[in-house]
């Protein structure tokens, strides 16, 4: 198991924090920090879920805004776990091959999530079950 201290030292540098406190400027510092911690470790455990995963909207805001910082998301990409890029597809674009991708809940691979959520990070947290 890894904490979220572990996580964030790890794999946070000081150019991608300065670069989300500009661009979420109107969160407070708390919730930027969790909102930071829980985008990274959707991250840390994406290569292992699949179908539509039900992350929060600020959790998709940083996964985006991650992305483009192309340099320090291949960086990333490459120290996590997978060892490699993470390429993203939103439910929208996903709509095309299958008009029913967000409709529908696949219990099966959200309790596997849930699962490796818990099993490399430990239980939720009130504060972060939101993110989720």
């Amino acid at each position: 198991m890894i904490s979220t201290q572990q996580l964030v030292s790890a794999y946070l540098n000081e150019p991608m924090l300065r670069y989300f406190q500009r661009k979420f400027r109107q969160c407070s510092e708390r919730d930027l920090q969790i909102q930071i911690e829980e985008t990274h470790k959707f991250l840390f455990i994406a290569e292992e879920c699949f179908g539509a995963i039900s992350v929060s909207r600020e959790i998709g805001e940083n996964c985006h805004d991650w992305i483009l910082q192309t340099q320090e998301y291949m960086d990333l990409c490459n120290r996590l776990p997978a060892g490699h890029y993470i390429h993203h597809s939103s439910n929208d674009y996903e709509k095309y091959f299958d008009a029913e991708v967000s409709e529908r809940s696949n219990l099966i691979l959200d309790i596997k999530m849930l699962a490796i959520y818990v099993e490399n990070f430990g239980a939720f947290e009130e504060e972060r079950i939101n993110y989720w």
